[in-house]
C-alpha cells in the first residue's frame, strides 16, 4: 500500500520517486562521548530508528538522541525541515512502519522472537560504501565502518526497497534502555533502509509548503487572541467576519482537494468506489441507463450497508477524469440531473442521507456523494417500475432477491434472526 500511494502522488504530480540515498550526503551514528550524541550540522535530519519518535531538523533531546541517526542532506536537493515534517506526517509514518515490517529495523524483541541475524565483524567488501562518517563509540558494538564516503547515486528503484545481499548491522548487542520497554539498541539494515522510495516535490516547493505552514500556525495564534477579545465587541466585527468566512471557504476546498486524493490514493474498498462518469459510455460516447444504474445500486447498498463514498468523475484505476464527460453545459445542470436521478430512483426521503458536492480535484470537477447508513430498507427503483436491494460486500455491491433478502431485512432492520 505504501509503494501505491508513493507511485500515484509522483503520478500525480509529474514527480519521480527518490530515496534517502540519493539525498544524503552523509550519514553519523550516535556517539556517547558528544553531549547530545552528535556533532551539529547544518541541514541535517534526525531519523530516530523507533516509529514513537519524531524526526527533526534540529538535536533531539538529551534523553533520547541515542535514538536516532543523524542524516546530512544535500542543500540543493532538500530540506531537512521539510524532510523531518513528512516522516511525521501520515505517509512519512506508514514508511517507517514497513522499515520494521520489512525488517530494515530490528528490535531487540523481534530479534528474539525471528532468531538472531548472522553477526560479522568483518570488514565491508571493498566496494562497498561507507555508510557512517565520524567515529562512533558505543559499548559493546563491533567496529562500525568509519569513513568520509556516503551514499553513491543508484538508478531508480522499481519496489519500495532495493533488494540487497548485505544486511549492515548497525546497532546490535547493546544494552542501554532509553526507551520504555526497550533493552538495546534495533539492528538497522541501513543498505536497504537508504534505498526505500520516497515521495519529494522539488526544493522550491518544499519551500513554500514551509512557509505555509508557518503562516497557518501564526494565523491560529492570531485567531486564538481575536477569538479571546470578541467580547469587548470590535467595530470592525462585520468587516472581519467576512473576511474569515472567505479564509474558511478556501482552506475547506484545499482540505477537500487533498482528501479526495488521498482516499483515491488508498483504492476503493468497501466503503469507497469510483466512477467515471455519471451517465455517459465512454466507449459509445452515449448517455447509457446502464452506467446511471451502476451509481445508484452503489448510493443504494451503501444505504442498506455501513454507509460509504463514492466519487463520479475518477475511473477504476484512480485517474482523475471530472464530470465533463458527462456532457453538461455546465456544473449546476450536471448537479440537477443528479437530483432528479435520486428523486426518481431512490426517493427524496433518503436525500437527507445522501450528502454531495462538487470538489475540485487537479482542476478538474469530482462529484463526492456521501451516503449514511439508513435506518429502514432503501430499494432502487428501475425505468421498468422494478424494485432491487443492494448491500455491500467487499469493493463491491450485491443485489438480495427472495429469502435471502427478507432474511437480511428481518435480521437487520427488524430485529428477528429467523
Amino acid at each position: 500500500m505504501v509503494e501505491k500511494e508513493i507511485d500515484s502522488l509522483c503520478s500525480q504530480y509529474g514527480l519521480k520517486p527518490t530515496n534517502l540515498s540519493n539525498l544524503t550526503l552523509k550519514v553519523n551514528s550516535p556517539d556517547p562521548d558528544l553531549e547530545n550524541s552528535f556533532q551539529e550540522e547544518g541541514n541535517s535530519l534526525y531519523l530516530p530508528l523507533y516509529q514513537e519518535l519524531n524526526a527533526t531538523g534540529s538535536l533531539p533531546g538529551e534523553n533520547y538522541s541515542m535514538a536516532y541517526i543523524q542524516l546530512i542532506l544535500d542543500p540543493e536537493k532538500v530540506s531537512s525541515e521539510y524532510l523531518a515534517d513528512f516522516f511525521n506526517n501520515p505517509l512519512g509514518m506508514r514508511i517507517r512502519k514497513a522499515w520494521e515490517a520489512r525488517g530494515f529495523i530490528l528490535r531487540q524483541e523481534d530479534h528474539e522472537d525471528k532468531g538472531k541475524r548472522p553477526e560479522s565483524h568483518e570488514d565491508p567488501a571493498p566496494q562497498s560504501p561507507a555508510l557512517f562518517s565520524g567515529k562512533p563509540r558505543l559499548s559493546g558494538l563491533p567496529p562500525l565502518l568509519v569513513g568520509e564516503t556516503a551514499f553513491e547515486s543508484k538508478d531508480p528503484i522499481e519496489n519500495i526497497c532495493e533488494a540487497t545481499d548485505v544486511i549492515n548491522s548497525v546497532f546490535s548487542g547493546t544494552n542501554v534502555s532509553f526507551l520504555p520497554g526497550t533493552l538495546s539498541f534495533p539492528e538497522v539494515d541501513l543498505e536497504s533502509l537508504m534505498h526505500s522510495r520516497l515521495y519529494l516535490p522539488d526544493l522550491q516547493i518544499q519551500i513554500e509548503v514551509l512557509k505555509v505552514k508557518g503562516l497557518t500556525k501564526e494565523l491560529i495564534s492570531q485567531l486564538n487572541v481575536f477569538e479571546c477579545r470578541l467580547s469587548t465587541y470590535p467595530k470592525s466585527i462585520t468587516h472581519i467576519h467576512k473576511e474569515l468566512e472567505l479564509i474558511k471557504e478556501a482552506v475547506k476546498l484545499a482540505n477537500d482537494s487533498d482528501y479526495i486524493l488521498e482516499l483515491i490514493r488508498r483504492g476503493e474498498s468497501k466503503k469507497l468506489e469510483f466512477k467515471s462518469t455519471l451517465r455517459m459510455n465512454l466507449i459509445t460516447g452515449k448517455p447509457d441507463w446502464n452506467i446511471q444504474h451502476a451509481v445508484l445500486k452503489t448510493i443504494v447498498a451503501y444505504l442498506n450497508t455501513d454507509g460509504g463514498l463514492l466519487l463520479v468523475g475518477v475511473s477504476n484505476n484512480g485517474e482523475v477524469l471530472g464530470i465533463k464527460n458527462d456532457g453538461f453545459p455546465n456544473e449546476d445542470r450536471f448537479l440537477l440531473h443528479f437530483k432528479q436521478l435520486i428523486k426518481q430512483h431512490i426517493g427524496l426521503n433518503y436525500a437527507p442521507m445522501i450528502e454531495y458536492a462538487l470538489v475540485p480535484v487537479g482542476g478538474k470537477e469530482v462529484l463526492e456523494i456521501d451516503c449514511k447508513k439508513s435506518d429502514e430498507a432503501v430499494f432502487l427503483k428501475t425505468d421498468k417500475n422494478e424494485e432491487e436491494f443492494y448491500i455491500r460486500i467487499g469493493p463491491s455491491s450485491e443485489r438480495l432477491t427472495g429469502s435471502k433478502l427478507i432474511e437480511y431485512v428481518n435480521r437487520r432492520y427488524n430485529g428477528k434472526s429467523d
